[in-house]
């Protein structure tokens, strides 16, 4: 066992003198930011993109649930202009033109639903051969969410 080790440190003390530790390393360091680190950091960021739409989407069935049916479109252009000023939706790259929205109302007492469907790019576009969504491509999250109708205040 001894002599395995000595035979180990003798050649690293070999490749450490003729340099091949600094060749190696190019390649690894490409392959740690290529492969690992920056596909890390996409997923991330495509994971707080998913959480602004779906807190948009609640800001959005929230408020429709305060207002009457025939201030719908009024609502969701409120709640949309407000939040893509935001420093979140300016971060994720939200606009108008990614978002779409399809809402309901149904049911006695009478139940609100807002689907909220938004295209969002990655942070870091990077050169894969195939198209991977979230790391070249764009993914569209789509977030559905429901509430109560408030009372409007017939009382």
């Amino acid at each position: 066992m001894l002599f395995v080790l000595q035979a180990i440190q003798k050649r690293s003390k070999r490749r450490n003198e003729r340099g091949q530790a600094i060749a190696e390393t190019g390649p690894a360091i490409f392959i740690l930011f290529i492969v690992i680190l920056f596909p890390l950091i996409d997923m991330l960021y495509m994971g707080f993109a998913y959480a602004v739409v779906w807190y948009m989407n609640y800001l959005e069935v929230r408020e429709l649930a305060v207002r009457v049916p025939a201030e719908t479109t009024q609502a969701i252009s409120d709640v949309d202009s407000y939040y893509l000023t935001t420093s979140f939706g300016k971060f994720v790259g939200l606009s108008p033109n990614s978002i779409q929205h399809q809402t309901a109302r149904s049911g006695d007492p009478t139940i609100v639903s807002c689907t909220t469907t938004a295209q969002v790019r990655p942070f870091l576009t990077l050169p894969f051969l195939i198209p991977v969504a979230g790391i070249n491509q764009s993914v569209t999250f789509s977030v559905t969410s429901t509430r109560l109708q408030e009372e409007l205040g017939l009382d």
